[in-house]
């Protein structure tokens, strides 16, 4: 159900089924239902890369829209995304893509995203990320779109002084210059596109931010922000460490507080990548 801000008229999910979701997580593997052994504790897949598996795709039991999935990157319950081996990690992000273009036929917006941890919103710990259509555009997509499109060169395709962490023949990782979180990172196509690609490259890269960002927090987002409409965009992957809870201020003027500066962030990540 979707209802819309009587002041800004921006639109909000209901979904009170969400909260029957199972909080496991501290709970064991026998009782995870993204184990193998417990396929028949989630819907029907859609797919999987093999038998036995080690990806898995399914309509996420608690939905929050019609079309909402569920991306198990993982068969074994303790990995995190930057232990599963490389060809593994690829087949995940063509994953996310494949999925992303399969809902967008119908869908205004889909948004791909990871919840890593208690304070990331996880309430099951086995590596997962999900995939979510909307029928509308999200105002912060609609915001940033808008800006690309006033912008009289690409924001992200320009020369810039955002202090780099590491980069590819296709990508950069960077700290941005005003990151709104402590250790925030964004992992940047050099190629202007409005909405993702290049799989192998992206996966090689955020296999290494998730090495660097767990030695600063255990809880962590990642965010793809595609433009689907816009062709001035420049699509990017925002990833989030959860170090803080947002407070008073941030929630009241939806201004960051950062208490750490991004060049040291970036320093830092890069020794620990």
């Amino acid at each position: 159900m979707i209802r819309r801000n009587r002041i800004t008229d921006e639109p909000v999910i209901l979904a009170p089924e969400r909260a029957q979701r199972p909080d496991i997580v501290r709970g064991a593997a026998e009782e995870c239902p993204f184990c193998p052994g417990n396929e028949a504790m989630t819907p029907p897949e859609i797919w999987r890369d093999a038998d036995p598996w080690n990806v898995r795709l399914f309509p996420n039991k608690y939905p929050a829209t019609e079309r909402h999935e569920v991306i198990v990157e993982s068969s074994r319950h303790d990995d995190t995304f930057d232990l599963i081996p490389p060809k593994q990690a690829a087949v995940v992000a063509d994953m996310y893509m494949r999925r992303y273009r399969v809902l967008s036929n119908d869908a205004a917006y889909v948004s791909v995203f990871k919840n890593q941890g208690l304070m990331a919103g996880a309430t099951i710990p086995h590596l997962h990320s999900q995939i979510l259509a909307t029928p509308f555009i999200p105002p912060r997509v609609q915001r940033e779109s808008d800006a690309f499109a006033r912008a009289s060169a690409c924001p992200l395709c320009a020369g810039s002084d955002e202090p780099l962490i590491e980069e590819s023949a296709h990508y950069q990782w960077i700290a941005p210059q005003a990151s709104t979180m402590a250790y925030e990172q964004w992992i940047v196509p050099k190629r202007h596109a409005r909405e993702m690609s290049e799989a192998d490259e992206l996966a090689e890269l955020l296999q290494a931010a998730t090495r660097a960002t767990r030695h600063v927090a255990s809880a962590y987002n990642w965010v793809f922000m595609n433009f689907p409409r816009q062709p001035a965009a420049h699509w990017y992957v925002q990833i989030l460490p959860r170090l803080a809870v947002q407070a008073g201020f941030e929630l009241g003027s939806g201004t960051g507080i950062n208490v750490v500066v991004p060049e040291d962030a970036a320093r830092h990540l890069k020794k620990s990548s």
